[in-house]
Parts: structure tokens; sequence; C-alpha cells
């Protein structure tokens, strides 16, 4: 069972409203949702969704603005600890520019059932796998609104550094602490930080957070109105993120952008099908281009439609079958659909019969079809006295055979006069 980690609150006098100096980023102009959107953005997500319980109410287009406000700002904020790299955050384009896709869901469980830190947090999670799809190469921001028994624990997040992961923020707990300050602290669990051995400031108490400084954002305890601009990406690099060890690095997460390190792959699509990609990207059914981070590794799977075939691939990826593609460079890839099968119309003038086609055709005109780019090897047999002049239309020359490439619809003409 992954080990789950708590964010807990240090009371203080000073009230801060959830909606301060970090949920302020940018001003919202989007649209929920309530079916899964596809992300807009190549390689592995963090979906952002919006939970509420079976008996309370959808408070959603409140929060939005709020919740989108957070997502703007731990990315501005982690660029600024590390220009080079960003949370690979869900978003949708919008009138005011590309903002955070939120998914609306209401649980199956009432407000009573959530209340109770106990198995919250598993429920919760459930919840959210089953209606985003259970893929590993997706994590979950969780902003779940409703009460809770414990008003210091502000929020729960866990996670593998190579798989799923979740991270939640109780906006019914903590209202002094921005909730930006939550969400991000979570996404790091989320992302498996702390690793539970080798990290030398982990406290001792919670191996999960690191004690050497209380402005880390991965500290246990979080400072009543501190804005998440006042605290740091492990402070020192040595337990979490840009360290020398030997034990998971979280600034190596496939869940962070490479800003500056971006490289193409463009698709181009013949015929009437779909291209789509293992790690989320690519779901085309025309020609396009995605961008990836340099390094990413996809795989591709052709989806012929109905009363087509894949034939093959070219560019990147050749032959009929898996196309993986690594973006060392800038990379191509063509994919070709067809017709399971194309008509062909075999021809006899004079006496004698062509074979190869199913049936002999030993008629003026014979109706066939076959498989489509699928050579069609065809044979020509003079009747007695008479002999082959040659052929004409998909095939040409003199020899008794020919090789009819099937690339389109075809008609073949085979000549036979007397000797």
């Amino acid at each position: 069972m992954i080990r789950r980690t708590l964010l807990v609150l240090l009371l203080a006098t000073a009230l801060v409203a959830a909606t301060g100096e970090d949920a302020l980023a940018a001003p919202w102009c989007g649209t929920t949702t309530t079916q899964d959107r596809a992300p807009a953005l190549t390689g592995r997500p963090i979906r952002v969704v919006y939970a509420y319980a079976a008996d309370g109410p959808d408070r959603s287009a409140v929060l939005a603005p709020q919740i989108s406000a957070d997502v703007d700002a731990i990315d501005d904020w982690w660029r600024g600890q590390d220009p080079s790299r960003e949370p690979r955050f869900d978003r949708a384009s919008f009138s005011c520019g590309p903002q955070a896709d939120i998914l609306v869901l209401r649980l199956s469980d009432s407000t009573a059932e959530l209340r109770s830190g106990s198995g919250r947090g598993d429920r919760i999670a459930g919840a959210v796998a089953v209606a985003t799809g259970r893929s590993l190469f997706e994590k979950q921001l969780v902003y779940y609104d409703g009460p809770v028994d414990n008003p210091d624990t502000c929020g729960e997040g866990a996670g593998r550094p190579d798989g799923d992961g979740v991270a939640m923020v109780y906006l019914g707990a903590c209202t002094d602490v921005p909730s930006a300050v939550v969400a991000a602290h979570e996404l790091l669990h989320s992302f498996g930080a702390l690793a539970e051995s080798g990290p030398p400031h982990a406290c001792p108490d919670t191996r999960g957070h690191p004690c050497d400084s209380d402005l880390d954002l991965l500290y246990p305890y979080a400072r009543s109105g501190l804005p998440l601009g006042s605290l740091f990406l492990d402070v020192g690099h040595d337990d979490y993120y840009g360290h020398s060890g030997g034990w998971p690095d979280v600034q190596d997460s496939l869940w962070l952008r490479l800003v500056a390190q971006q490289l193409s792959l463009s698709l181009a699509i013949a015929g009437r099908g779909s291209v789509e990609s293992d790690v989320p990207g690519i779901d085309c059914a025309a020609s396009c281009t995605t961008r990836w981070d340099a390094g990413s590794r996809v795989s591709l799977e052709a989806l012929p439609a109905a009363g087509q075939r894949f034939v093959r691939w070219s560019g990147a990826c050749s032959g009929s079958g898996p196309c993986d593609v690594t973006l060392q460079a800038a990379q191509s890839v063509g994919v070709l659909f067809a017709a399971e099968r194309f008509p062909l119309v075999v021809g006899v003038s004079g006496r004698g019969k062509v074979t190869g086609a199913g049936a002999p055709c030993a008629a003026a005109r014979c109706s066939r079809s076959a498989s489509s780019y699928t050579p069609l090897r065809l044979r020509a047999t003079p009747a007695p006295g008479w002999r082959l002049v040659g052929w004409s239309g998909g095939c040409s020359g003199r020899a008794v055979t020919c090789a009819v490439p099937m690339t389109k619809a075809t008609a073949v003409l085979a000549r036979f006069v007397k000797r």
C-alpha cells in the first residue's frame, strides 16, 4: 500500500482567506466540465479535479477561479525555482488563453461519510481514478469541497515516482493557509517525494518531509498566511529536488515539462483513420504536429475507420508493426490507411484465360476484388493455337505473369491472338 502523508497546520492567531496572495495569479474565463476532456499538452498530465459530496452543494462556479489561479501560481513559482521545468498541468484553451481544465466530480459518498479522515482520502482517490480512467500516465490534483473532522489537516498526497499519484486539498480545513501552498506541497508527495531512504534531512517522526528549514515547501508544518512565493523547492537541493544522491529525484519526474527542450513530432495521415499515442498527446484523425519533451518515448497506434485497414508506417517508423519513436530530434511519421479491398476488372481479348484473382477469367470482362496494397500476381494462359500479345491497364509487357500492386481500383486486359 502506498504510504500516505499529511500536511498539518501550526495554528496562528491571524487568519488569511484561502483566496489570498497566491490565488490571484490570473483572471478566470473558462468553463468547468463534468466529462473528462483530452489533455491539451503532450506528455503525462496532472488532472485538476473539483470534488464534492453526494449531498453537498456544487460550488465549482465559485471556486474555479481560485483553483485556476492556484495552478497559475504554482507554475510561476516552480519556474522561479527551476526555470527549466514546470508542472505539466492539464489545460484547456479559452478566450483569455489556456487555463486549468477543471473536472467537476460529484462523489457517491455523503458529507457525513467523508467528514472523517479515516479512509476519506482513499474514497476520493478511488472515485477520481474511475472518473479519469485509472491511467498510470496521470496524476491528479483534487480539491475536495466539504467539511472535515480535523481543521488542521490541510490535505493529503501520495504517489510513485514512475506511476500514478494523487494530491488532495481540503478546502474545509486550514483556511489561513493559501490553497496554492497546500496544492504544491501535496503535488510533491504525488511525485514520490520524499524517498524513504537517502535524504539526509528527513524528519525523524515523519520521513516524508525534510526538517532542515521551515521555509522548505515540503516542511511538515505550514505557517499561517505565508504565501507560496516565500517558500523554496528543496532548500539546499540535497533531499528531493536537484540533488546528487542515488535516491529518486523529483527534478527527473516525467510530470514536469522541459520548458526549453521541446521537439516536434509531425504526423501525416493518408486515408481514413486516426492515430493515438500511449502517452497522452496524440489523438489525430488528420495530419497534425505536436510538441514533446526532448528524449520522450512515444508509442503510436494506427486505428483505421470502418471499412478501412492500416497499411503501413513511413518516416521515423516503417512496416506495419509497432511504431515507437524516441525524440532525440524532430521526427516525422507517415501512416497510410486504405479500403480493405479494391475492385479489380480483368479483361480478356481473344482466346485464353487469366488466373490469380480467384476464379479463372476467360470471358471478355470479369469483376473481382482484392486486398488493398497486397500485390496480386496474375498469369495469362493462352488457349491452344493462341499466344499472349501483351498486357494493358494495370499490367504491361509481354511476360505471362504480372504483379498488380492494388493501390487503387484497377483494370487489367490480357490480349491473345492466333499463332
